[in-house]
């Protein structure tokens, strides 16, 4: 009986509280229901805005290289220019928008011999997409636009980085060029241990075995001693 009339007692409590706080607990929760609304709305509208940007960004780069193989110099540099005027807005985007966009703008730069600004758009790239399969392309093209510009010890780091991906598609290939750069460098040492980690890994690939000349290259000429 007791415990009936604790429960009595408390719903009445509970129902009083309810009747005085009316309009503060509609408001409380109105306010809950609009920061619902408004959290479903900006995810929906956030990946709609998403989808429409990164259409934007395949249709400059469809423009670009549509019967571009029958286009003379100067109407392929007049594209060029035209695409990176369109794409301005894209590359300081976050997510997989701002790398494509970016990497559009450095394959374009590339071509255009302008390796520091490709460089500049690959770091863009990997800085977007640390734990993003991207990450390591663009730090292999980074290593290839370093070593254009002479930047040896940039292009060690850079090539370093890709080949320590596991999942990175071009690993055999990033290692081989971290191997190469390394000799540019002067680092023999350095480089026979590249080129023996890739024979370790697999060893009949292509690079494996192109590694493993340079290696004997470099025994022959007494630079891993």
């Amino acid at each position: 009986m007791t415990d009936q009339k604790n429960e009595v007692t408390t719903g009445k409590k509970a129902e009083r509280f309810i009747t005085n706080n009316k309009t503060i607990l509609i408001v409380l929760l109105a306010c809950i229901i609009c920061c619902l609304v408004g959290f479903i709305l900006g995810n929906y509208i956030g990946s709609k805005i998403k989808v429409k940007n990164l259409a934007a960004v395949e249709n400059i780069s469809y423009e670009l290289t549509k019967d571009s193989a029958y286009l003379e110099t100067a109407e392929l540099e007049s594209r060029r220019a035209d695409a990176f005027e369109k794409l301005t807005p894209y590359v300081k985007k976050s997510g997989i928008v701002g790398v494509r966009a970016n990497m559009l703008c450095a394959e374009l730069a590339y071509q255009q011999e302008k390796y520091e600004d490709a460089a500049d758009y690959w770091k863009a790239v990997a800085k977007k997409s640390k734990n993003n399969y991207t990450a390591p392309i663009a730090n292999f093209n980074l290593g290839v636009c370093y070593e254009q510009l002479g930047k040896i010890d940039e292009a060690c780091e850079a090539y370093k980085k890709a080949s320590d991906d596991e999942n990175f598609t071009l690993r055999d290939h990033a290692t081989f060029s971290y191997g190469r750069a390394l000799e540019a460098k002067g680092d023999f040492k350095a480089a026979a241990e590249a080129y023996n980690s890739l024979n370790d890994r697999n060893p009949n690939n292509t690079w494996a075995k192109l590694a493993k000349t340079r290696v004997l290259i470099l025994q022959v000429e007494g630079k891993t001693e």
